[in-house]
């Protein structure tokens, strides 16, 4: 009955948004934030919910990386960087900068330079798979602009994690910023190795049966994506989102890019997507706005604006 109500809300909501020429994306999130405890209580996050949307973002990711031009996505990187690197920065210090002025007017108590800090790590963030699956709905996901908008998605990560651990690092949470940044090199290796063997492992396994069993190729490559997204999160310290669209990457490379991907699309629109999105609205938490109601407004201001002016 939950997955029912999930996928008739989200549908509905996304059908309702799109009339206003907003991505479907925001109708799912709008589903679940209706149905969750957040308002009307008719859904809770389970953990079958959870895990199914911790499923579905690794498949979301997983396409995205399959529809992917690896050539144009490296050509992207360079801007991708840049963008990144402001879209972190500017968000940081203007999220900062709210904090201490909040606290000097008597807004919030944040207590000290690092709570501050602290606020402005929070804008740092970018999602990922929202990104993506606006990108997809717009049909940008493999142009220029789209390939620039999810390397700097992609890095963004990176660096918010990067900036996450100095900050807690600076607290004395005893967390090695050359720890972290050495696993996170050591992933790229990882990714890189694996992503060349799987390629030249599916390309052989092409040559021997002579493409009359096809149905084994998108078997061994959710493997694939299973195996690098449990690594990057376990092993490296790297969201494990980042894993499955390194994977990705390296089965678009493959001869059968094209039919492994038509076999992962229906499995993503049709369960496991709308699983996620509405997973996201139904743990929002906003109980507590009350006191905070103006400072919440300032930082929602903020964090659009200093993202705009950053990755502008």
């Amino acid at each position: 009955m939950d997955l029912a109500l999930i996928l008739l809300s989200t549908k509905l909501l996304s059908m309702a948004t799109q009339k206003f020429h907003m991505p479907q994306v925001v109708g799912a999130l709008l589903a679940g934030l209706i149905l969750g405890p957040s308002m009307l209580n008719v859904l809770t996050g389970t953990q079958f919910i959870s895990e199914m949307s911790e499923l579905g973002v690794i498949v979301l990711m997983f396409t995205a990386g399959l529809g992917t031009d690896i050539k144009e996505l490296k050509k992207a990187g360079k801007s991708g960087f840049l963008v990144a690197l402001c879209g972190v920065l500017v968000p940081l210090a203007m999220g900062a900068g709210l904090a201490y002025f909040s606290g000097q007017a008597g807004l919030i108590d944040t207590g000290s330079f690092l709570s501050d800090l602290f606020v402005g790590t929070v804008l740092t963030a970018t999602s990922v798979s929202i990104t993506v699956e606006t990108l997809k709905e717009l049909g940008k996901l493999n142009t220029s602009v789209g390939n620039t908008i999810l390397a700097a998605a992609l890095i963004d990560d990176v660096l918010g994690l990067i900036v996450l651990t100095l900050v807690s690092s600076f607290a004395g949470d005893g967390v090695s910023i050359y720890l972290v940044l050495v696993k996170i090199a050591l992933f790229f290796v990882f990714a890189l190795v694996l992503g060349v063997l799987a390629v030249r492992f599916f390309d052989w396994m092409l040559n021997q049966d002579k493409g009359r069993n096809l149905h084994r190729f998108p078997i061994l490559a959710f493997v694939l994506c299973l195996v690098m997204s449990y690594c990057a999160e376990v092993y490296f310290g790297v969201a494990d989102i980042i894993g499955a669209f390194a994977a990705g990457l390296a089965v678009a490379s493959t001869a059968k890019a094209k039919f492994i991907e038509s076999k992962f699309e229906p499995l993503s629109s049709l369960l496991l997507t709308p699983i996620f999105f509405a997973s996201v609205g139904i743990n929002a938490q906003v109980t507590g706005l009350t006191d905070g109601l103006l400072i919440f407004s300032l930082l929602l201001v903020v964090s659009v604006f200093s993202k705009l002016v950053g990755c502008g």
